[in-house]
């Protein structure tokens, strides 16, 4: 019996996530107005900041090349795609005021803007990449613990929520150093990517090894970037930059330029195989093993967060397995991708039904014994 259980609940295409909620706030927004009066400063703060986050939102869910495509919004107008803000560190003048600023922008709306403008966007959020920065100089050993480490310091300066793709730097502890050193990350030892991977809850490991050549006090530095990216200790994708100095470059900003060239890849890679494909609408129907009532909750609350989800309805309920219809947007493998991020794992049985697990969980009970209904 599926009692109040059971049914459909619309997700994603009608009301925001409580999961993806998050995916539409903009956090620390610096803001700095002189004006007339101290009134005056702060609402022109409050107007340049609405801009700042909504360009900044825009960059987190929407690919480089279609951003040009979104309607420019003036102050007027923006303002109705604002549900609330708050302030931090505030301080004011007679004419002047500074803050840092939190916008929580209507995620209806700002999909309605972007999918009636024929703009692709993502909103699928990965897990933490955890970043190893190894850094040689000229003439010197690799470094990841040691310092000086510029490259280290450039990545752990970063905002590391600002896109889709969260990155974390691990703190340098004894434990840190006890699971890996610079060597051990060159060479994707899989006993010690695990272990630090693991320790920080990282769905996958960077270890990004940044050479440099030439003198940065000069001006004439150059860094040679190969950034490997493991999973679960396998070696997954390899990519390649380089970042030439610029001419009166402070060496600080020098690297911390090569650390977001390299995180904006990561980022427009993750948009591009992301990008919520609403013409291609689709429904599956999907066994889900449960040891009891609290997977059931624990699997309605995962659900909750993936994007491209737009309604499920419910066909049956036991207390050792439900069955139901997933209405979703994409392709099964882009619904895979998404449902890992929320450790929901999604698979093709033996007998071509899909099956979706919680993490650590098992197989389902064997379709020919039904399990005796809930009461």
């Amino acid at each position: 019996m599926l009692g109040l259980l059971g049914g459909v609940w619309l997700l994603a295409g009608n009301a925001p996530a409580h999961a993806q909620s998050d995916i539409f706030t903009v956090r620390a927004v610096p803001v700095d107005e002189t004006a007339e009066t101290a009134a005056a400063a702060r609402q022109a703060a409050i107007s340049a900041g609405q801009q700042l986050a909504f360009d900044r939102l825009l960059a987190r869910l929407v690919p480089l090349d279609q951003i040009a495509q979104v309607p420019v919004l003036g102050p007027g107008l923006l303002e109705f795609y604002v549900l609330d803000f708050s302030v931090a560190n505030e301080r004011t003048s007679p004419v002047r005021y500074l803050a840092d600023m939190t916008f929580r922008f209507n995620a209806g709306e700002v999909r309605t803007l972007l999918r009636n403008s024929g703009v692709g966007f993502a909103e699928t959020r990965s897990k933490p990449l955890l970043v190893l920065p190894v850094f040689t100089g000229e003439g010197d050993v690799p470094r990841l613990w040691l310092d000086p480490n510029p490259w280290r310091v450039a990545w752990s300066q970063r905002l590391a929520d600002d896109g889709l793709v969260p990155l974390q730097v691990p703190l340098g502890d004894l434990r840190d150093v006890a699971s890996i050193d610079a060597s051990r990350a060159q060479a994707g030892d899989f006993a010690g990517l695990s272990a630090i991977g693991e320790a920080y809850g990282a769905g996958e490991v960077l270890v990004s090894e940044a050479s440099l050549s030439g003198d940065t006090l000069a001006g004439s530095a150059r860094l040679a970037i190969v950034s490997n990216r493991y999973e679960m200790g396998q070696l997954r994708t390899t990519q390649r930059d380089e970042v030439v100095q610029a001419v009166e470059e402070a060496e600080a900003d020098f690297f911390a330029r090569a650390a977001q060239s390299v995180d904006s890849s990561i980022q427009e890679a993750w948009k591009q195989q992301n990008l919520l494909q609403f013409s291609n609408q689709r429904s599956i129907a999907v066994f889900v093993p449960l040891g009891g009532l609290s997977d059931w909750i624990e699997v309605r609350r995962r659900i909750d967060g993936v994007a491209s989800i737009q309604a499920i309805g419910v066909t049956s309920l036991s207390r050792r397995v439900a069955e139901m219809e997933i209405t979703f947007v994409g392709d099964e493998q882009r619904l895979t991708r998404a449902l890992a991020q929320r450790d929901l794992f999604l698979s093709l049985r033996e007998d071509s039904n899909w099956e979706l697990t919680l993490a650590g969980r098992g197989p389902a009970v064997p379709t020919d014994r039904p399990a005796p209904p809930l009461q």
